[in-house]
């Protein structure tokens, strides 16, 4: 059942805050370094996502209980494998989307509200390189951003475009990234340990540029690690699982006004199989809300626009193809989207007014893909 709060009082913080409630209210984690924002008549507004908690591997049991898994069966390395010399080209793309759209008839909406979207999308081309193997197991892996795609949108407007496939953008500030190179530390568990040598890269795009601010956001390490690091790898600890064992983490977003989401994601070996390619492993990834983070968030939380209550959904998935002969990562996908539905009180009392509501949305699409591997290694199995 819709639950109900004043919506004057969401369409009054509407008008003085406009999409950006939704966008340009929230700030970026400390870890990224800070970006001046600019009047979006001269540098693009770089629509900025949910500020998201590191996430936690969790000690307790999961609240969602699959399928028991076979003690017979062996377990199965899920680890990233390194060799010196080993490289592939990997596609990196993130959406992160915020929206807000009246629920009604026309004749019904405030004059001074506005449905729009706010977002950014970023696909990044990279070769990654293993440079060296430490003692310990990590990596440091040398990264060269081999093609680029940006799109920036704040209240339904495009702000900044890129591509660096098309011949007319090859003049722009921001086509000065491709070629340019970062390194990182990694673990074998999908962890990015640290950022390495990324600040040549980012001053390779001139200073005050409309690009820069964009190309400083790509190349922030928030950005960088949500680019790299594997969450399901990282979550499980003994780094093997037999078919049908689950596992989790907790990962949290902040909304600004809006509050904040929690969940427990949960992850199951699926599948062990063998195809065109080799041997690989598949991991599913279901998330619900975490209680226990949630109210940490809360405690946390500052009074925010919305002083009542309002219902809620969520939507937050993903999955993992490892290929185990390789160590390589094949795929990995995850996808949250959220929104809130605000009603009004007084249209849903009187039965012969059509309903009102406002629906605010907000979503993060993240996906890394295998396009090409330059070296096949043993079996680790």
């Amino acid at each position: 059942m819709v639950r109900t709060i004043r919506l004057a009082e969401v369409v009054a913080g509407v008008a003085l805050c406009g999409l950006s409630m939704m966008v340009g209210c929230q700030k970026d984690r400390s870890s990224g370094p800070s970006v001046k924002v600019e009047p979006v008549s001269s540098v693009p507004a770089v629509a900025e996502k949910p500020i998201e908690e590191p996430a936690r591997p969790t000690t307790a049991e999961p609240a969602v209980q699959p399928a028991e898994p076979n003690v017979a069966e062996p377990t199965i390395g899920l680890t990233l494998a390194f060799t010196v010399g080993q490289a592939a080209t990997y596609k990196a793309t993130t959406d992160a989307r915020k929206s807000i759209e009246w629920m009604g008839p026309e004749s019904g909406k405030p004059a001074d509200f506005s449905d729009g979207y706010s977002g950014n999308y970023v696909e990044m081309t990279f070769e990654q390189r293993v440079e060296k193997v430490l003692d310990d197991g990590n990596a440091i892996l040398g990264i060269t951003i081999q093609g680029l795609k940006y799109r920036g949108v704040v209240a339904s407007r495009p702000v900044f475009e890129f591509d660096s496939g098309e011949p007319n953008d090859r003049s722009d500030p921001l086509a000065a990234l491709i070629g340019k190179s970062y390194r990182l530390e990694m673990s074998p568990r999908g962890k990015v340990v640290e950022v390495l040598d990324v600040e040549s890269a980012r001053n390779a795009v001139k200073t005050g540029s409309p690009a820069y601010s964009v190309a400083a956001k790509i190349l922030s390490e928030e950005m960088i690690r949500d680019r790299h690091e594997i969450p399901p790898l990282s979550a499980l600890k003994e780094g093997r699982a037999r078919l049908g064992q689950n596992w989790s983490d907790l990962k949290s977003f902040a909304f600004s006004s809006m509050g904040a989401k929690s969940f427990e994601r949960v992850y199951t070996l699926e599948q062990v199989g063998r195809d065109g390619g080799g041997r690989t492993a598949l991991v599913e990834m279901k998330a619900i809300p975490s209680a226990a983070m949630a109210e940490e968030m809360h405690k946390r939380q500052t009074p925010g626009l919305l002083p009542g209550p309002f219902d809620t959904k969520d939507k937050y998935d993903g999955s993992l193809v490892l290929d185990l002969d390789t160590g390589w990562v094949r795929r990995y996908a995850e996808d949250m989207q959220t929104e809130w539905i605000i009603a009004d009180p007084a249209a849903m009392q009187d039965t012969t007014v059509p309903p009102r509501a406002i629906k605010m949305a907000a979503g993060r699409m993240h996906r890394l893909e295998l396009v090409d591997s330059s070296r096949r290694s043993e079996g680790k199995d």
